[in-house]
């Protein structure tokens, strides 16, 4: 039965269909606990380890399905991706897949519990470069806090932040700015950085800051940005974007004013980004 739910999740990544989550939990069931390279719909491989609840769910698309949907819609061949706050690195992968053999991605994650998967899914995507390091608005070495090890079935990985987190294990970590990255992959591409993935656990706001030289340039065009720090995605109104869209509420147009109001996953689109959107979203009301 493990195998046939692992054919089935193959089939599950391919094909956007609403309900399929509340099917997947039900099928899962029958899997039996090993690592599996997967290949995602945009041909990026990945490595998925199924002792960890959130990697069952990415096994089959289920993990943050409108998100893990638009990358590659907003992504084309050569263009650059960056990914902070990677964890085990689905939308690296992804991306990796989207961009192609001449595009560049770099996932920046500071847990070290995620660096072993992190180093594989380099391996199988020669266009992946992997930072153990954390994002904030200055270069250096951070104090960075992890969660407690033997939290069962993985729901300790993905939560570790800069943020202060009393009683979590503190480790010192480099730091990197978003703007040292996006000056990387333009020299690498020539061109300028389509998109950016932000979830730092509430450190989006100072991890910002360290992106505005490459935002008031245009050198870094459109962000998907989760809102676990407020103020500091408000921070991004300063700069023209157009089209603000909030995700999980189906690609809803936001009021900027009511930025904060709520935690969702923003999408601030300009450039490339924004009018591969005017393509996609046609096909939107699937998720």
């Amino acid at each position: 039965m493990s195998a046939l739910a692992v054919a089935l999740s193959g089939w599950f990544r391919r094909f956007p269909f609403r309900g399929k989550t509340w099917l997947w939990v039900r099928l899962e069931r029958w899997l039996t606990p090993a690592q599996h390279v997967i290949t995602l719909p945009d041909s990026g491989r990945m490595l998925i380890d199924t002792t960890k609840y959130w990697q069952r769910q990415m096994l089959a698309g289920c993990f943050e399905r409108r998100n893990v949907w638009v990358v590659p819609r907003l992504l084309a061949p050569g263009d650059g991706f960056i990914d902070g706050g990677a964890n085990c690195g689905l939308f690296s992968c992804i991306a990796a897949g989207a961009v192609g053999p001449t595009g560049r991605v770099v996932a920046i994650e500071a847990d070290p519990h995620l660096y072993p998967q992190l180093d594989q899914q380099a391996a199988l995507n020669a266009n992946l470069r992997i930072e153990r390091a954390a994002l904030t608005k200055a270069p250096g070495q951070v104090t960075f806090h992890v969660p407690p090890e033997g939290i069962p079935d993985g729901w300790g990985l993905g939560i570790a932040s800069i943020e202060d987190r009393p009683g979590w294990t503190s480790v010192e970590v480099r730091a990197l700015t978003i703007d040292e990255i996006v000056d990387d992959i333009i020299r690498a591409t020539n061109r300028p950085v389509v998109l950016i993935k932000l979830d730092l656990e509430g450190h989006e706001g100072p991890a910002l800051e360290g992106a505005r030289r490459s935002l008031e340039s245009g050198r870094l065009e459109s962000l998907l940005v989760e809102n676990n720090d407020t103020r500091g995605v408000a921070e991004l109104m300063r700069y023209t974007f157009n089209a603000i869209l909030d995700v999980k509420a189906g690609f809803a147009e936001v009021d900027p004013h009511t930025i904060g109001d709520k935690d969702t996953d923003l999408l601030f689109l300009r450039g490339a980004a924004f009018a591969r959107w005017q393509v996609a979203r046609t096909w939107s009301w699937l998720m």
